[in-house]
């Protein structure tokens, strides 16, 4: 595993495969720290049982919690679960972050994915997101609020060409942006545990934005 500088990892990932760009402070301290306190009161998450996928010919709830807002009938699927967008007049903080992400990045999501990873104990596992819901190409920014995780990448053919596992740690107001090819080459999870400090750890607010097809 590399738990390396974040540049050096990046220029790993790129060199290899993947279109990944790290920005670590794009909200600012107190931006973060605001759109973080707003979602959390805003947003209402699905009960778990809404949240199963089917893994291994089994059903099973995913350890975190989650819920999608999007335009009209938009809605993203994976591991047999469906993620109905919910409206986005329902989170005003959620709008505005939207807008933030138009005007400095140029990106129009119609569909965002929202996690909430409660402790140490929530995760998610390896996975690509290479749904057909994104399209051939998919382009995904992903916005972290709240404690650092580490978010990790490991090689499709990893066992074949010896590429280590990269490990970055999200900063709170630190966006992450995955374009193609990177979800055809590279796989990514959080896992349990936590980042740089594991005895501080608190919630984490994960929000994936993307273009739904």
């Amino acid at each position: 595993m590399i738990a390396c500088t974040t540049s050096i990892g990046i220029a790993l990932l790129n060199q290899n495969g993947a279109d990944v760009a790290y920005q670590p402070a794009f909200l600012g301290a107190g931006e973060a720290d605001r759109a973080f306190e707003a979602l959390l009161r805003q947003v209402q998450f699905n009960a778990p049982e809404d949240s199963r996928v089917h893994l291994f010919g089994e059903w099973h709830e995913i350890p975190r919690l989650q819920v999608g807002y999007g335009d009209q009938g938009t809605s993203y699927r994976f591991a047999g679960c469906t993620v109905r967008a919910r409206p986005w007049a329902e989170v005003p903080a959620l709008m505005m972050v939207r807008e933030t992400l138009r005007s400095r990045c140029g990106f129009e999501a119609n569909f965002v994915l929202v996690n909430l990873y409660r402790s140490r104990a929530n995760s998610i596992g390896w996975h690509q997101d290479d749904e057909a819901d994104l399209g051939p190409q998919p382009t995904i920014l992903s916005l972290s609020l709240g404690a650092e995780r580490d978010f990790q990448f490991r090689h499709r053919q990893a066992a074949d060409n010896g590429l280590p596992t990269v490990t970055i740690p999200l900063a709170p107001g630190s966006l992450l942006t995955m374009r193609d090819p990177t979800n055809k080459n590279w796989k990514h999870q959080v896992p349990r545990r936590g980042g740089t400090r594991p005895e501080r750890i608190g919630p984490r607010l994960n929000a994936t934005w993307r273009r739904i097809v």
